[in-house]
C-alpha cells in the first residue's frame, strides 16, 4: 500500500492506484492542464471509499510505501482509466510551421 501526500492531506492506496496517480499528475503537468480525479483509497476508519483531488501543473504530491494489515486495495478499472486518459495527451512532437515565427507568442524554437 501507498500513502499518498497532496496538498495538506494524505490518502492510503494501492501501489498501481498510487503509481497511477503520480503518472496522471506528471503527465498533466507536462501538458499544462488540469484534472478531477476520483481515487479509491482507505478511509480512516478501514472502509474503502473514494478520494476525490484535483490535480494541476502546479501539484505536489508524494507517493510513499505504508504498512497496512489489510489486503492490498486494487482498482483495475481506475487505473486503466487514467492510462486512457494520459494516452489522449499523445506523445509532445514539433508541428510545421507554414508561414514566418515572427508573430507567433510564446513559440519555442527548442521544439522546431
Amino acid at each position: 500500500m501507498k500513502r499518498i501526500h497532496y496538498a495538506s492531506g494524505s490518502l492510503l492506496t494501492g501501489d498501481e492506484i498510487a503509481d497511477a496517480v503520480v503518472r496522471f499528475a506528471a503527465t498533466l503537468a507536462t501538458n499544462a492542464a488540469a484534472a478531477e480525479v476520483r481515487a479509491p483509497a482507505i478511509l480512516d476508519n478501514g472502509d474503502i471509499g473514494e478520494t476525490l483531488l484535483l490535480l494541476g501543473p502546479a501539484s505536489q504530491i508524494l507517493a510513499e510505501t505504508e504498512k497496512f494489515d489489510g489486503a492490498e486495495l486494487h482498482a483495475d478499472d481506475f487505473v486503466a482509466d487514467l492510462d486512457k486518459r494520459m494516452d489522449a495527451f499523445g506523445p509532445q512532437r514539433a508541428t510545421f510551421v507554414h508561414q514566418g515565427t515572427d508573430e507567433l507568442e510564446g513559440l519555442d524554437i527548442d521544439l522546431m
